[in-house]
């Protein structure tokens, strides 16, 4: 029986956050940028030890294994006798960063059990490499946004910073309504690609309308715009169904989240399922209201990252 994190002796430690996409999601693979929140009241963390026996993984998939041989090969160790035991907070297939996030956690934690440090770009492109293996086409996002340090961040062709954001927005929130349906990042990216093939000239459009919407949300953070950056959410939702990744529960969380007080809803992720966004002043009555309507669940994200 191999030995468990708490019978070893040296241990390494490593923790990523989950991640929503505020804006771009889909369109960001076509070279239009997204803006993403880094979530880090729910997350992975992950421990790696060196096992008696044949190296077990608890909390094993295809993303850990290939995160583990990313980050052994970059740091020349071997594998075997390595064992890495996951525990995460993030629900998967939502639209919440849960594959990138194991992988991060675990690449984080193997290179602190051989106390080597990684460069931001170094984690970026070993995160990336597992990404791959999840989704196929992955734009980068979900893999800058998981290690983020807080707060809104601008990306797009695979750079990222950090986006200002006004202190009005404090009495914002994004409250996140999980419809208890998995989404396919793989199809969903696939769906979208089809659509965009059939729709031709539109499909240019669109994409070039969801680019300035975010590009104005941008603006809107900075200045502390919550009316307009909520209608911007909205106005993406519309375009989102056009390119075929909503379905009946996300839109029928959309369309309750109004009467709640939300200024906007939408998507995030994904899609096919997964989580609804909406951006509120109003907490208690945009959840109830969400929760009225049919979601599983629902939590809150501030728009501005907490102070210490």
């Amino acid at each position: 029986m191999d030995a468990k994190p708490s019978d070893c002796g040296t241990l390494g430690k490593g923790r990523a956050a989950a991640k929503l996409i505020l804006l771009g999601e889909h369109v960001v693979l076509y070279g239009r940028p997204a803006i993403s929140l880094p979530v880090p009241q729910i997350g992975v963390r992950a421990t790696a030890y060196r096992s008696r026996g044949t190296a077990a993984r608890l909390g094993d998939t295809a993303v850990s294994r290939q995160a583990m041989a990313a980050v052994c090969a970059h740091l020349g160790v071997p594998e075997d006798g390595l064992a890495v035991a996951v525990d995460s907070d993030i629900p998967s297939e939502r639209g919440l960063g849960s594959s990138a996030a194991v992988a991060a956690a675990v690449i984080a934690a193997v290179a602190d059990l051989w106390d080597r440090k990684l460069s931001g770009e170094t984690l970026f492109a070993l995160i990336q490499e597992s990404e791959t293996l999840a989704h196929g086409n992955a734009s980068g996002v979900d893999a800058r946004t998981v290690i983020g340090a807080g707060g809104p961040l601008w990306f797009q062709d695979g750079v990222a910073r950090s986006l200002p954001v006004a202190d009005s927005a404090d009495r914002a929130v994004l409250v996140v309504a999980d419809t208890g349906i998995a989404g396919s990042t793989r199809q969903a990216v696939a769906t979208v690609r089809g659509r965009l093939r059939e729709l031709g000239a539109v499909g240019a459009e669109l994409l070039e309308q969801a680019g300035n919407l975010t590009l104005g949300a941008a603006e809107d953070l900075r200045l502390g715009r919550l009316a307009e950056l909520g209608r911007a959410m909205t106005a993406t939702q519309r375009i989102l169904v056009r390119l075929g990744v909503s379905c009946p529960a996300v839109d029928d969380l959309v369309a309750a989240a109004p009467a709640g007080g939300a200024l906007g809803a939408k998507l995030s992720g994904g899609g096919l399922g997964g989580c609804v966004i909406a951006l509120t002043t109003d907490a208690p009555a945009t959840r109830a209201a969400l929760l009225a309507a049919g979601a599983h669940r629902c939590f809150e994200v501030p728009l501005r990252p907490v102070r210490a």
